[in-house]
């Protein structure tokens, strides 16, 4: 179904003031992750995972929703944001929904967890309302900040950044264009440079721009990205097709690509540069380029790119797109990493049980308490990531995983050890090419035994010993998944089959959380609740590298 468009008008598109210099080097660099003690803890949120993206000296970027531009040194970008290119229609209003709460009295009023994501990453399609959608969550977003009495402290004001594409089917200087008028108008509608009378709550937007393609390919209608993405309601068979179908806006607007597909992208990127220079976006990136574009890039390039977009694979196989991407400061986001570790568990068991191991090691931790519930494979594989300074755009549509991969939860991951980047890089690299590791050994930590009391008394750390992260492990076992169905916490206890003595595994698992524990096979272990009520008993049977339990 066609949708009628509110279009910017060109003249205020084209109204740039280019300055050609040679622009500096883009450095991405990662932040560290600090707690910054604020009086008015009401505005005080917890330090994300950021990447700084240097730009020419005289660069000001607009930021939407204000009337002011931002002439900082350095655009500061997530290094984790939430994906909804290929996310069913019906399900974004309520990912954007859950993932953008802003830290505001009335979320903590109204119980809603702030996962601190500040990045949607998006996809362009005439026919699809994707970018509607996700222009009306910001709406919702700007409503609740003009809503709220107080004023935010300006260096504490919420900041969303918002990633657009360029599909291939807009490829060339006047079809990009109109592509960026598009998505403009469809995700951000009545901000613009003449923006005023803003409230100061609203919060900030940046949007960054991204050519997808640097050409279509044929092949692409075939693959299963495209056969399942909701983003393309129409399929079509070819590149040909595709560009027969398109609406006559789009056809009138410049020539086909696929008349010039060397060079149709090189003058998107000048399109790009000129938005860049005009402020009308913070960032310019490519995806999906192979070494061959990027070198002509470089080449071509008076301004970036500062945000490549790749896949697991290119990140660790390729060596000379990343040395290349290194030397010219391109920050790197990785795209597909969760799907990317599933689709590979098939092929190489022991390195997905290897990531397993690692994440049920370790156990997160929320205002100096120890929940020792470990992580899941993708979890270690997206904190992996970012503690590289590789950003992240995972999509998902299910609420838990919504929060196991958020900014909090990955940036209160521990850091991984030498011995342990060594073993994750390694399982990756059996995952991504199909060929499980050899090396099955984990890397355990030793149980200590105590008393759980099966009475209606609190456990206490009288009658329970647990190690410093609240963990108790040894090498080799079993990885055992336990999801808390219940409403109240639980917690894991094995009982020893010697003593008889009962020794706790875990802390509290919340409800609707995944609790990941190494056990042992023939191992009798019991989940409690917080009184100390005995809930589940369970058996570890087998010698599989894994076990899934749930608490209903």
């Amino acid at each position: 179904m066609k949708r009628s468009r509110l279009y910017l008008t060109l003249p205020f598109l084209l109204a740039l003031q280019v300055d050609l210099t040679s622009a500096a080097a883009l450095r991405a660099t990662q932040s560290p992750v600090e707690a910054e003690s604020n009086n008015d803890s009401q505005f005080n949120a917890p330090s994300p995972l950021t990447a700084k993206l240097s730009r020419s000296s005289h660069h000001r970027t607009l930021v939407y929703g204000t009337n002011r531009g931002d002439s900082q040194e350095g655009t500061v970008i997530p290094l984790v944001g939430v994906g909804v290119g290929n996310s069913p229609h019906h399900k974004i209003p309520f990912i954007l929904a859950s993932a953008l709460s802003p830290n505001t009295s009335n979320t903590q009023k109204d119980n809603l967890e702030d996962l601190h994501f500040r990045m949607v990453d998006t996809s362009h399609n005439t026919d699809s309302a994707l970018e509607v959608l996700v222009g009306r969550s910001l709406s919702r977003l700007l409503s609740s900040g003009s809503k709220t009495k107080s004023s935010p402290p300006a260096s504490t004001r919420d900041e969303y950044h918002v990633l657009i594409k360029i599909h291939h089917t807009h490829l060339g200087y006047e079809r990009t264009m109109l592509s960026i008028q598009n998505s403009l108008s469809d995700i951000l509608p009545g901000f613009n440079s003449k923006s005023t009378g803003t409230s100061s709550n609203t919060p900030d937007f940046r949007v960054h721009a991204i050519i997808q393609y640097p050409r279509c390919y044929d092949d692409f209608f075939t693959s299963s990205t495209y056969m399942t993405s909701p983003n393309f309601p129409t399929k079509h068979s070819s590149c040909r097709e595709e560009e027969e179908a398109l609406g006559e806006a789009t056809k009138s607007a410049g020539p086909s690509p696929l008349l010039d597909k060397e060079n149709a992208w090189r003058r998107s990127w000048r399109a790009l540069e000129e938005l860049y220079h005009h402020g009308t976006l913070a960032s310019i990136g490519v995806a999906n380029f192979g070494p061959i574009d990027m070198k002509g890039l470089y080449e071509i390039a008076t301004e970036g790119p500062h945000i490549y977009q790749g896949s697991l694979r290119t990140l660790l196989l390729d060596e000379v797109m990343k040395e290349d991407l290194i030397r010219h400061g391109v920050h790197y986001q990785c795209i597909g990493a969760a799907s990317a570790v599933l689709a590979g568990k098939e092929h190489a068991p022991k390195a997905y049980a290897t990531l397993e191991r690692i994440g049920a090691k370790h156990g997160s931790v929320d205002e100096g308490v120890s929940e020792a519930y470990g992580y899941s494979a993708v979890q270690v594989v997206l904190g992996w990531l970012v503690q590289r300074g590789v950003g992240v755009v995972p999509g998902t549509t299910s609420p838990a995983h919504l929060v196991e991969n958020s900014p909090i939860t990955l940036a209160s991951m521990p850091k991984f050890s030498p011995r342990e980047n060594l073993d994750i890089e390694t399982a990756l690299l059996g995952l991504v090419n199909g060929e499980d590791v050899n090396d099955d050994e984990t890397v355990g930590i030793p149980r200590t035994e105590g008393h759980a009391s099966t009475g209606g008394d609190s456990i206490t750390a009288e009658n329970v010993e647990v190690t410093a992260n609240g963990s108790q492990l040894e090498d080799g076992g079993v990885v055992a998944t336990f999801f808390n169905s219940l409403q109240r916490n639980i917690r894991i206890f094995q009982v020893h089959p010697e003593t008889g003595r009962q020794i706790q595994l875990s802390q509290s698992i919340p409800p609707g959380r995944s609790g990941r524990l190494i056990v042992r096979p023939a191992d009798v272990l019991i989940a409690y609740d917080g009184h100390g009520v005995a809930v589940k008993k369970f058996l570890v049977e087998g010698n599989d590298a894994r076990v899934d339990f749930t608490l209903e």
